[in-house]
């Protein structure tokens, strides 16, 4: 947040997707410190709440429910993640729309459906598959990821990039990429391949430096 000159006073609220330690562990100290509302979903809380602690003020949230912030809507839809109620989020304000799509381990049907229309698209593009079937992962957790409740490879990005290209499409962000079995320009050549003549900006995140502020 200091790195892109933003401040956590006046934050109206914290999500979490699901109950995996890098996604829930920074999220106690953040809400008690800064008293920010928590919001999650019931499954989520059950498998987190012993390891976030104390939450002044706990939100549950469902799919296909949004939670609205006078103009803003956050609207959570499920994802096949090992995880117990895992979700991802679609937020919409003023007329234009963001969706966020990771750590899902197949397309579903419900998640095209989701992600259609939108402005700009955060979406996994966790792992290639061959890097990862030849990579120092022990076979347990190659399987786990390949499997349909682990992570999208490349391939599986493009499938959803195809699906929902569309001219209003003006940014698109590769997310949750694996340093050890994917690779940057893999990633890259997957994704514009399967945006075909569409050509919103693209960026790659980065595991350990936040991404530029961007305007949609």
């Amino acid at each position: 947040m200091e790195h892109i000159d933003r401040s956590f006073t006046g934050m109206d609220a914290v999500f979490a997707t699901h109950e995996h330690s890098d996604h829930i562990r920074g999220i106690g100290p953040l809400i008690r410190k800064h008293d920010i509302p928590f919001y999650t979903t019931e499954g989520t809380w059950r498998r987190a709440s012993s390891s976030i602690g104390k939450v002044s003020s706990l939100n549950t949230i469902r799919e296909n429910e949004p939670v609205h912030f006078d103009e803003l809507s956050v609207e959570p839809y499920s994802t096949p993640h090992d995880a117990e109620e895992s979700v991802a989020f679609v937020i919409r304000y003023q007329g234009k729309s963001l969706g966020i799509a990771t750590d899902l381990g197949r397309v579903t049907p419900e998640v095209k459906n989701k992600l259609k229309n939108l402005d700009a698209l955060l979406v996994e593009a966790n792992h290639d598959i061959s890097m990862l079937e030849a990579g120092p992962y022990p076979w347990a957790t190659q399987q786990r990821i390949k499997s349909g409740i682990g992570h999208l490879s490349n391939e599986a990005c493009g499938e959803i990039l195809a699906s929902v290209k569309h001219p209003g499409l003006k940014l698109v962000v590769l997310m949750h990429m694996s340093e050890t079995n994917n690779h940057p320009e893999i990633a890259k050549i997957t994704a514009l391949q399967a945006l075909g003549e569409s050509s919103p900006k693209m960026i790659l995140a980065q595991q350990n430096h936040p991404t530029e502020l961007l305007s949609v």
